[in-house]
Order: structure tokens, then sequence, then C-alpha cells
């Protein structure tokens, strides 16, 4: 298995754990944290991730669905963390319509395979 180098710029790395950060939602760094170490089959370049909701049988998850798994956070603290990551330029995102897939890409990190 490979594992890749995830190196985030210090600037980023005091912002999602400041003060600021945590009265979001104490689970800033967390969150952080647990899409940098999303899955392979998410990651669509170094910097981005696509993620796609999935349908099981006559079941179906949305792209959402799938992250507050990954993230393990209510769906309502992963949208408070996502929304000022992108007012703060720490990531930025797009949900598209149906909910079915959420692009998210990464500001100031560097990866090495």
């Amino acid at each position: 298995m490979s594992r890749r180098q995830i190196g985030i710029h210090q600037d980023i790395a005091e912002l999602i754990t400041s003060q600021e950060a945590r009265a979001v939602t104490p689970l800033m760094c967390h969150i952080y944290y647990r899409l940098l170490l999303a899955p392979a089959e998410w990651w669509e370049s170094k910097e981005a991730l696509r993620v796609r909701g999935r349908a099981q049988g006559e079941a179906s998850t949305t792209a959402t669905d799938e992250l507050v798994n990954w993230l393990r956070v209510s769906p309502k603290n992963m949208h408070k963390a996502f929304e000022w990551m992108n007012k703060k330029k720490v990531i930025n995102y797009f949900i598209n319509q149906s909910g079915r897939e959420i692009e998210i890409s990464f500001e100031n990190i560097y990866v090495a395979e």
C-alpha cells in the first residue's frame, strides 16, 4: 500500500486550530484532518477531492451522507466547518444541485507520492 505524504502550510495549520475555528465548531481540526485522510478513490488530483453518492441496490446515499460518515460528524457541523474554511480560503467546495457530488479543493497543501 502506497502512502502519501501531505503537508500543510503553517498559516493554515494555525488557522484551523485557532480559537476562531473552535468557536465555529470544536471539531474543525478533526474535520480538516479527516478530509486530508480521505479514501484514495476520492482524490481527483493532488489538491482536490470529488465525493460521490452511491447507489446500493434500492438504497442510495448522497455525497453529504458519504462525507458525514467519513468525517464522523453531524451534517450541521460539517456544513458549518466547510462554510468557515471556504470563507477563510482553506478549502473551496461545491455541492451540485442533486447533492450527489461534492468537490473540495485544498489551499496551501503539498502532496508527495
